[in-house]
């Protein structure tokens, strides 16, 4: 999710094809001696063409002239200088999608083609005033070359497009001729969403930008760039960010994760920081920064474990099992600051106390069932199944997959699975609710008992099938780590004694 660089411009819909093709020969001619300059003088022909561009808007012989310089500049990769649209774009550079939207709409990703109509709403409209009167002071300190002042223009300039666009959306919101007006201005219903969220994250943008630029600098890299390797110094920044972020509002805190993942070029990186601060989160009686926080630190690094499962879904198994282990350390850990937040209240309850402490259950068992169904789901990977039909036309038909033997990676994401449901389970007898845990390990077991019994009668025409038993045993495995259940112990017998008899 990354612009592209800062010499492409937004609004390529006013370039004219005819006029291009007529200047063709004229361009070629330009590339080819721009291409013979040595590098100190192109680079003082793009900071003057680039300084032009800025003062003076929608000169087209600007952008044939950085057309000829693209090729150069990408292996030169000198400091840039943007025009005043792109600067205050630079919020939300992180949080853009180049391609169709998906069919449902995500937060925080934001479609690039929506930045040129969405811009074109905020320059005409009533509340451009102040907006228009920056953008002239931005190309008047670029033109007296007053670099240092640039960066507190462009501050202002966002918070001023943030306030036109949610100004916008709220009379669009009062009037239904002029949101459909302002859907089709922008191309479509859903992109009012889409221009919310730019408005938010423009809003969001004196806290937001700074925090996430800290993470960078430790990771040793600078916007654009992505993060390579979450460093641990980066992941102490990010740490210091979100404490420092967590008491300004939940909408901050929630961009803060998403933007930390998009960030990431290893979306699971992230959970390094979720391990980190689900430590924290289980110190709650201690002088933690974060004691006071427990119950809404938990909700943010559930959204933020859902995120990283989203981002991951086409990820290496190795990548599930690790998401599966930190849930479960992360639904541990939770157990300890319920059990810590108890404790606190047990004498003298103080009422703030009481607070987060009925804050705290709430949220956990809110997040216990999306942890169980993960765990359920998982668990029984290694004793796969695939969908046939028996005719064309035909319905699909699902069956136990008997040319499949599970994989090391496989068996690892099971019986990480295995854990996570021990410890739903774990948390739940803590809290006196393990009943709500009872109609799935009914369907666990029930399903555990079909596929089973199955390759048992399967090794038993059979015999010494190599499929059929190293499924069996990749499954005995993971019962080993399920939870402490009468049936499951059986399960766990009949199919040790099965493995015994058949094996060599």
């Amino acid at each position: 999710m990354t612009m592209k660089s800062a010499d492409a411009p937004l609004d390529r819909e006013r370039s004219e094809k005819p006029a291009e093709a007529e200047a063709g020969p004229a361009l070629s001619r330009l590339r080819a001696h721009f291409e013979g300059l040595d590098e100190a003088a192109l680079l003082r022909v793009a900071r003057a063409v680039e300084t032009a561009r800025a003062v003076e808007h929608g000169n087209a012989a600007d952008e044939q002239i950085l057309d000829s310089l693209r090729p150069r500049l990408r292996e030169l990769k000198p400091p840039r200088l943007s025009t005043f649209q792109r600067a205050v774009c630079a919020p939300i550079q992180i949080y853009l999608f180049d391609g169709p939207p998906p069919e449902q709409k995500r937060k925080a990703a934001i479609p690039r083609q929506l930045l040129n109509p969405w811009w074109r709403v905020l320059t005409n409209s009533p509340h451009r005033t102040d907006l228009l009167a920056i953008d002239a002071e931005y190309a008047k300190a670029v033109n007296e070359q007053r670099w240092d002042d640039l960066p507190a223009i462009v501050d202002r300039g966002v918070l001023a497009a943030g306030d036109v666009t949610l100004t916008i959306l709220g009379e669009a919101e009062r009037s239904y001729g002029r949101r459909g007006e302002l859907a089709a201005m922008l191309g479509g219903e859903r992109a009012l969403a889409d221009m919310r969220e730019i408005g938010l994250l423009m809003r969001l943008h004196a806290h937001l930008s700074p925090a996430l630029a800290r993470i960078q600098r430790a990771a040793g890299v600078t916007a654009p760039a992505r993060i390579l390797d979450f460093t641990p110094a980066a992941v102490i920044a990010a740490r210091t960010a979100y404490l420092n972020l967590h008491n300004l509002g939940a909408e901050l805190v929630e961009y803060f994760f998403f933007g930390l993942i998009a960030l990431l070029n290893q979306p699971f990186q992230a959970l390094r920081l979720v391990r980190l601060l689900s430590q924290d989160m289980s110190n709650t009686g201690s002088d933690n920064p974060a004691r006071l926080i427990p119950a809404r630190l938990f909700s943010d690094l559930t959204h933020t474990l859902a995120e990283i499962g989203r981002q991951g879904g086409g990820h290496a198994a190795m990548g599930r099992r690790v998401w599966l282990l930190t849930s479960a350390r992360l639904l541990s850990d939770a157990g300890l600051m319920i059990r810590g937040l108890a404790e606190e209240t047990r004498d003298g309850a103080d009422p703030e106390w009481q607070r987060l402490l009925s804050e705290a259950r709430a949220r956990v068992m809110n997040a216990i069932n999306a942890f169980a169904d993960a765990a359920l789901h998982d668990c029984l990977s290694v004793l796969p199944t695939r969908a046939t039909k028996e005719r064309p036309g035909a319905e699909l038909r699902v069956e136990p997959d008997m040319a499949h033997i599970p994989t090391e990676e496989e068996q690892g994401v099971a019986m990480a699975a295995a854990l996570l449901l021990t410890t739903v389970r774990k948390l739940l007898e803590q809290e006196g609710q393990e009943r709500l845990l009872r109609a799935r390990e009914a369907d666990l077991t029930q399903g555990l008992e079909i596929a089973i019994k199955f390759r048992v009668e399967y090794l038993r025409a059979r015999p010494r099938h190599a499929v059929a038993l190293a499924q069996l045993a990749a499954i005995h495995r993971v019962l080993k780590g399920l939870p402490s259940i009468n049936i499951i112990r059986d399960l766990e017998h009949r199919v040790g004694w099965t493995l015994e008899r058949y094996s060599d």
